[in-house]
C-alpha cells in the first residue's frame, strides 16, 4: 500500500510537470504601424489554431505583445486575423509554426511581411510577388515573377508559366533559365519566368468545373496581366509536374491557348484526352509547338505507360508544326523535375540554339536572326562561339569562298573578342586549307597591321607562314620575311625568330652567310625557348 501510493504520486509529479502552465510575454516587431496581430496555436489559450480570436497588445507604433498561460512545448503563428495573412518571420514557401520548447526558448519576434501582401524584399527574395484578383476563381491568386538578371524593358522576353510553384518546382525552373540564359552559354534567351502559387491544386486543376474556371483563370486573366506588365515576346511555355503535366494536354488542347511550348514530367492520360490530342494533331497547322515529355525510372508505372501511350500518339500522327520528344531520365515521381527539366528547356528553345541547322555560313546569316525572331519573338545575337562549327565545316571542304564570307561576317559582327578577326588568325584560315599563296599574304598583312595583332599568336604560329614560303619554293623571301617580322616583335622574341633564319638558310642553301651569322647568335645567346635546344643547334652546324 505504501509503494502504491508513492508510485501515484510520482505520477502525479511527472503529469503536473508536462501539463503545468506558466505565464510567458510574447513579442513581436511588425513591418507596419497599422498592423493588428493575433496569435494562434496549438492550445487553449491560443484558441487552438483559430485565426482571429487571440488579438495582441499595441505597445508602440511596431511593438505587439501579449501575456498567456501555456504549456510546453507552444506551437503557435501571428496572423491578420484570417489564414490569408500569416506573418512571415523567415521563409516564403512553407512557413513553419513557431516553437516555445520550454521557459528558456526565445519569445521574442520579427514579423518581415504578411503573406497577403509579401515585400519580396524584406524576404530577401530573388524574384517578385504580385496579388491579382481573379473574377474566375473569385479570389486573390499569387504569382512569383522573375525577371532577367539585366531586364530591359525594351527587349521582348519568351515567358515560362510554371504551375505548383509553392513547391521547389518554380525556383529549380528559374535557376536553370538563368544559367542558360547566360552570355557565356547563350543556350536559350533570356526569359521571365512566372509561378502560379497554387493551395488546392487539385481543384484548380480538376475540382472546379473539370479546371475550366483555373484555365480561364490562366488565359484570360495571368498571361493578359504579365503581357500588360512586363515586356513579353508571345512566345509562352508551360512547365507542369505530376498533375501539372496531364495539365498541359489540356491547356494545349484549348483553341485560345496562348502557349506554344510544353514541358510535362510525369503525366497521366485519359481515353478523353488520348482522342482529342489525335485530332489536334491531325489538324494543327499554326505556329511550331514544341512539346517535352519525361518519364522517371522509379516513377509509378501507370505514369509511365501513359507516357509512353502519349508518345505513341505524338509518333503516329506525323505534324511538321509539332515537334515532341520523350526522354526516360534516372530518379522518382519528384526528382524527375530537376532531372528533366534542363533538357527540356534546351528542347523548347532548341531552334534559338541550333546554328548548326543552317548548311553555310551564308544561310546562317541569312535566316538565323530573322527565324529566331519568327519563332520566338526575340532579338538573338551572334557570339564566337555560334562560329565554331562553320570553321570547322568550311576547313574541311577547303572552301576559300565560304573562308572569305566568314571572315567579312566575323569583322560586321566584331564578334571575334569585340573586334575584328586579326590577320594572323585569318592567315591561318588559309594555311589549314593547305592555300599558302594566301597563308603569306595575310601573313605579311599582320606585319603591317601588328598593332592589331597579338604578338606571342604571331611568334608561337610563325612556323606557318616559314613552312608556306617552303612549299611555294620562295626560301630567300621566306627569309625576308622573317627579318621583316622580327623587326617589329617584341625583343624578347628575337632569339626564336633569328633560329628560324638560320633553318631556313642552312637547309635550303640560301643567304648562307646570314644562315652562318644566325646561327653564330643563336650559340652565344642561347637560352631554352620553344623552337630549339643546342643538339638542335649543333645539327644545324653540321649542314654548313
Amino acid at each position: 500500500m505504501y509503494k502504491k501510493t508513492i508510485v501515484f504520486k510520482l505520477v502525479l509529479l511527472l503529469l503536473g510537470g508536462v501539463f503545468a502552465q506558466e505565464k510567458r510575454t510574447i513579442k513581436v516587431i511588425v513591418p507596419n504601424k497599422t498592423d493588428e496581430v493575433f496569435i494562434t496555436g496549438n492550445q487553449e489559450s491560443l484558441a487552438n489554431w483559430e485565426p482571429g480570436t487571440v488579438k495582441m497588445n499595441k505597445v508602440s507604433d511596431y511593438e505587439r505583445e501579449i501575456t498567456l498561460d501555456l504549456t510546453y512545448p507552444a506551437e503557435f503563428k501571428f496572423t491578420k486575423g484570417n489564414w490569408n495573412s500569416e506573418g512571415i518571420l523567415k521563409q516564403f514557401n512553407d512557413n513553419p509554426n513557431l516553437k516555445l520548447e520550454n521557459d528558456t526558448t526565445t519569445s521574442d519576434f520579427v514579423i518581415k511581411t504578411w503573406s497577403d501582401n509579401i515585400d519580396a524584399q524584406k524576404l530577401g527574395l530573388n524574384y517578385d510577388i504580385r496579388y491579382i484578383h481573379s473574377e474566375y476563381m473569385n479570389t486573390k491568386r499569387l504569382l512569383k515573377i522573375a525577371l532577367p538578371m539585366n531586364y530591359d524593358s525594351s527587349k521582348a522576353y519568351p515567358v515560362i508559366y510554371v504551375t505548383d510553384a509553392q513547391s521547389a518546382n518554380f525556383q529549380v525552373t528559374k535557376s536553370y533559365v538563368n544559367a542558360l540564359s547566360q552570355t557565356q552559354f547563350n543556350m536559350i534567351p533570356e526569359c521571365i519566368v512566372v509561378g502560379i502559387y497554387q493551395t488546392q491544386r487539385n481543384d484548380d486543376f480538376y475540382g472546379i468545373h473539370g479546371g475550366k474556371y483555373f484555365t480561364e483563370f490562366l488565359i484570360e486573366e495571368v498571361v493578359p496581366y504579365i503581357d500588360n506588365n512586363y515586356s513579353t515576346s508571345g512566345f509562352n511555355t508551360m512547365v507542369g509536374h505530376s498533375n501539372g503535366a496531364e495539365y498541359n494536354h489540356k491547356i494545349m488542347l484549348n483553341e485560345t491557348s496562348p502557349f506554344r511550348g510544353f514541358i510535362s514530367m510525369s503525366t497521366w492520360l485519359d481515353r478523353k484526352e488520348a482522342v482529342a490530342l489525335t485530332s489536334f494533331l491531325n489538324e494543327y497547322n499554326r505556329k511550331t509547338i514544341y512539346y517535352y515529355l519525361a518519364n522517371a525510372t522509379l516513377d509509378d508505372a501507370g505514369r509511365s505507360n501513359y507516357g509512353i501511350q502519349f508518345e505513341n500518339i505524338c509518333l503516329s500522327t506525323p505534324n511538321t508544326n509539332f515537334k515532341f520528344i520523350k526522354n526516360t531520365v534516372e530518379g522518382d515521381h519528384q526528382t524527375i523535375v530537376p532531372n528533366s527539366l534542363l533538357d527540356g528547356l534546351k528542347f523548347i528553345f532548341q531552334d534559338y540554339s541550333a546554328v548548326d541547322g543552317y548548311d553555310t555560313i551564308m544561310d546562317f546569316d541569312k535566316n538565323y536572326l530573322s527565324n529566331v525572331k519568327e519563332t520566338y519573338g526575340v532579338d538573338a545575337f551572334y557570339t564566337m562561339e555560334m562560329m565554331g562549327a562553320y570553321w570547322n565545316d568550311i576547313i574541311n571542304k577547303k572552301s576559300k569562298e565560304e573562308w572569305e564570307y566568314f571572315v567579312k561576317f566575323v569583322n560586321r559582327e566584331k564578334i571575334f573578342f569585340g573586334k575584328e578577326l586579326d590577320y594572323v588568325n585569318i592567315a591561318n584560315g588559309y594555311f589549314s586549307m593547305d592555300m599558302y599563296a594566301e597563308n603569306i599574304k595575310a601573313y605579311n598583312k599582320a606585319i603591317d597591321d601588328i598593332d592589331n595583332c597579338e604578338d606571342l599568336v604571331f611568334y608561337a604560329n610563325i612556323h606557318r607562314p616559314v613552312t608556306s614560303y617552303i612549299k611555294e619554293g620562295k626560301a630567300m623571301e621566306c627569309i625576308a620575311f622573317i627579318e621583316r617580322a622580327r623587326s617589329v616583335l617584341p625583343q624578347e622574341y628575337y632569339l626564336g625568330m633569328t633560329y628560324h633564319i638560320a633553318k631556313v638558310a642552312l637547309e635550303h642553301k640560301v643567304e648562307l652567310q646570314k644562315g652562318k651569322e644566325a646561327l653564330s647568335y643563336c650559340k652565344d645567346n642561347y637560352k631554352k625557348n620553344r623552337f630549339f635546344n643546342l643538339k638542335t643547334l649543333s645539327e644545324l652546324e653540321n649542314m654548313q
